[in-house]
This record gives structure tokens, C-alpha cells and sequence, in this order.
């Protein structure tokens, strides 16, 4: 299994609307055929919407940027610690998932890249809805 990120948005901008269906559903697929449960994604979901949430009430991208690049450690760490293959196999997917995500954020300038973060937040929620995990 593997997951592949297609860009957030299009040549004009906006947020692609098969990023938000076809895309998120097709990747929530893939992450429900595994033992990842919703308590290990809702706590990197959680922690994304916070850095949203910090950014509409006025923080500097350039604050909050540092520590969305942080979220591949934290997926590595939570993918290396468990014991479980089962688990491992989820949470691996899952680090690639916020791997690519987090990637496509960086490639472009500052203006860019505040862009690509909203729309990795509603793409994220997509992803979240669509996924049928494990519940605990």
C-alpha cells in the first residue's frame, strides 16, 4: 500500500474539488484497510487544527510553520514506537500520508505556502471523514 498526494490546488489558485471527494475518499480507503484507529490520527488532526485556528486569529505563518514541519517527526516517532505489525503497517501509511502533505506545503513561496496548509486542513478533514478506522 501506498499513498500518492496530488497538488492542493489548481493552476488558478483555488482548492481542487477532487482533492476534497474523489482524492480524500480514495486515501481514506487505504487507511481504513489497516488497524489504524481514529484516536492516533484524531491527535495529529486535532494538532493541525490548532495551528489553523492560531493562524485565523493572526499568527505569523512564519510562527506556526516550524512546528507544521514538526508533524513528520511526530508521525515517524508514533510509526517507530509501535509494537504491534498491524498498527505499524496503519501508522506507516500514515507517516506517508503527513510526509507528502507536509512536503507539498513546502514547495512554494511564503504566500504559497499558507495556501497549501488551508487546503491540507480541509483536505485532512475529508480524509478523516471518509476513513472508517478502528474505533479506541
Amino acid at each position: 500500500m501506498t499513498i500518492h498526494v496530488k497538488e492542493f490546488l489548481d493552476s488558478d489558485g483555488f482548492i481542487r474539488a477532487e482533492l476534497l471527494d474523489r482524492e480524500a475518499s480514495e486515501i481514506a480507503d487505504e487507511l481504513s484497510k489497516t488497524n489504524l484507529s481514529t484516536h492516533q490520527v484524531r491527535k495529529f488532526y486535532d494538532e493541525v487544527k490548532q495551528y489553523k485556528t492560531r493562524l485565523d486569529k493572526g499568527d505569523d505563518f512564519k510562527k506556526i510553520f516550524p512546528l507544521i514541519l514538526m508533524l513528520k517527526s511526530k508521525a515517524k516517532y508514533a510509526f517507530s514506537k509501535e509494537k504491534d505489525n498491524k498498527k505499524k503497517d496503519g501508522l506507516k501509511l500514515f507517516y506517508e500520508f503527513i510526509c507528502q502533505n507536509i512536503e507539498k506545503i513546502k514547495e512554494e513561496d511564503a504566500k504559497d505556502k499558507k495556501e497549501k496548509f488551508d487546503a491540507f486542513c480541509l483536505f485532512f478533514e475529508a480524509v478523516y471523514g471518509f476513513a472508517n478506522l478502528k474505533k479506541n
